[in-house]
């Protein structure tokens, strides 16, 4: 009876380490949420915004879209308030992704570089427009490029904040100004 007591401790280990090996494997889902507060991610886009000379409702109304303000939102590889993808972070970020992606202020920060990057790039090919704009971050600029600046090679997101953008409405999330 001691024997077969061993045995089942001796399986028992063996898929504990197996669970183990394979937890340690995959990348963990964010499943809480941590919706941060508007008036927050509000305040907390002025200086980045105004450095680039950008229109904060316009940032506003893609986190809006991108995340409904949900700091953990985790969408196949893009992550955050911005729903930023790796290599799109490190076009314009030293830091860590992993370390940092769900830290919504720096997050918030590097979407707003990326943004900036993505129309600075745009400008120089000249042919910068904000849907273009739009799909560059969205989709990242090589598809873009890949289908010849061209929007109607680009299919837009289905969302309604992101119908809105595309249709030149760069202002449709209302922003907590006085609220």
């Amino acid at each position: 009876m001691r024997e077969r007591g061993k045995g089942r401790l001796g399986l028992f280990l063996a898929f504990v380490a197996l669970v183990a090996t394979f937890a340690a494997c995959s990348r963990p889902k964010q499943t809480a949420t941590e919706r941060i507060p508007r008036s927050e991610v509000w305040l907390a886009l002025q200086t980045p915004t105004e450095h680039y000379r950008m229109d904060p409702a316009f940032a506003y109304a893609l986190i809006a879209a991108e995340s409904n303000f949900d700091a953990r939102a985790l969408n196949e590889r893009a992550s955050g308030l911005f729903q930023i993808k790796p290599e799109a972070w490190k076009t314009v970020s030293t830091l860590s992704y992993d370390e940092n992606v769900f830290d919504w202020r720096t997050n918030l920060q590097v979407g707003v570089d990326y943004l900036a990057w993505c129309r600075h790039t745009l400008h120089q090919k000249n042919v910068f427009s904000y849907p273009l704009l739009l799909a560059s971050f969205h989709y990242g600029l090589d598809y873009v490029e890949a289908r010849g600046f061209k929007m109607s090679n680009i299919p837009i997101p289905d969302n309604e904040i992101y119908r809105q953008l595309f249709a030149g409405n760069l202002t449709p999330v209302p922003s907590p100004v006085g609220k």
